[in-house]
């Protein structure tokens, strides 16, 4: 099965990355549910760590483990993936790069990614305040130190699926739903809401139930996300670039027009009081257990380390940790 991926980029500490894995189901661009799943991503590690270039090298793996872990699980591949990040850093030679030029004649608004040369500069400052022991929070450049993950992503994640640049802001700012801030009030929705007059997804109560579950972190991170993979399902003619592709130098936003009542896609109750589990379809996803072949996923591989631990009789090892090892080993990273 075919699968487009969406990372909203992120480092803050103890935060699991917000990456959502979408297929296309009858023409709707529909979120595996991630968070339920035991499976998890990295937390990130804080932009202090992010200075240090091994940090993020090894966190990219960490996420291309997970991704890889995820698809090989439910026998998925990996087509595109859109990252919220710079790919890499800007050329020395322009003040702004091709890409933040044209969102610049657009008015839509953007950090300016620095150069390799610039980087250098902001390490060492970003290193000297640290050995001052000056508080982690007056870090400068916190806004520009994120992409430094993102071209360490883009490095690893080439190797999994073609990577591109998106800016879910300018996604928005398309949409025409991008006048309050994303994380104010219901606007997250609003937008999830304007996306889904050309996803198709959300559309039901049922459908919006399971917006919680596309992957971890706050609402408005997990439309982010969204929002970057159904930038990467889409073709090249189904999309607009802000600056010089053919240069490696491009952001990329959906062909589409102004939405103008987004609000009417809402869900009847968009913040209910209690959350209620929904059904979810389990067909495709059954499977038996491929050590002791007895008991049966109904959603393969939910719930296989509470099996691993107690019940599969199909395992070698005697303690809890290491029988759930020997599954994890066996199954989980090969099938």
């Amino acid at each position: 099965m075919d699968v487009f991926i969406g990372i909203d980029v992120a480092c803050a500490k103890g935060k699991y990355l917000p990456l959502v894995i979408c297929t296309l189901e009858n023409g709707r661009l529909v979120p595996f549910p991630l968070a339920s799943y035991p499976i998890k991503p990295p937390r990130g590690l804080g932009n202090a760590r992010t200075l240090d270039d091994r940090v993020n090298q090894a966190f990219a793996e960490n996420v291309a483990s997970y991704i890889e872990t995820v698809c090989d699980a439910f026998h998925l591949s990996p087509i595109r993936i859109g990252i919220d990040s710079p790919l890499r850093p800007r050329d020395n030679h322009l003040n702004r790069r091709f890409a933040e030029q044209a969102l610049d004649k657009a008015g839509i608004s953007c950090y300016t990614t620095p150069s390799a040369n610039d980087f250098k500069v902001i390490k060492a400052k970003g290193i000297a305040h640290l050995e001052a022991s000056k508080p982690i929070q007056n870090l400068p450049h916190t806004h520009q130190i994120f992409m430094l993950l993102g071209f360490a992503l883009n490095e690893r994640l080439s190797k999994v699926a073609e990577c591109i640049e998106v800016y879910p802001h300018a996604t928005v700012k398309q949409l025409g739903v991008a006048d309050i801030h994303k994380s104010k009030g219901n606007q997250a929705e609003l937008q999830l809401s304007a996306m889904s007059h050309y996803t198709g997804w959300p559309k039901t109560d049922d459908d919006w139930s399971q917006a919680d579950n596309m992957c971890l972190g706050p609402m408005h991170d997990r439309v982010d996300a969204y929002s970057a993979a159904w930038v990467a399902s889409l073709p090249e003619q189904e999309r607009i670039s802000f600056g010089e592709p053919e240069k490696g130098d491009a952001i990329w936003i959906p062909d589409v027009k102004s939405i103008s009542s987004a609000a009417s896609n809402l869900p009847t109750k968009s913040k209910p009081t209690k959350k209620k589990k929904q059904p979810v379809s389990n067909v495709g996803h059954k499977r038996s257990c491929p050590a002791c072949h007895q008991h049966e996923f109904k959603r393969w591989p939910f719930g296989w380390d509470a099996h691993a631990a107690f019940r599969c009789n199909g395992l070698s090892e005697a303690s809890t940790e290491l029988r759930k090892a020997e599954f994890k080993r066996k199954y989980l990273l090969k099938n």
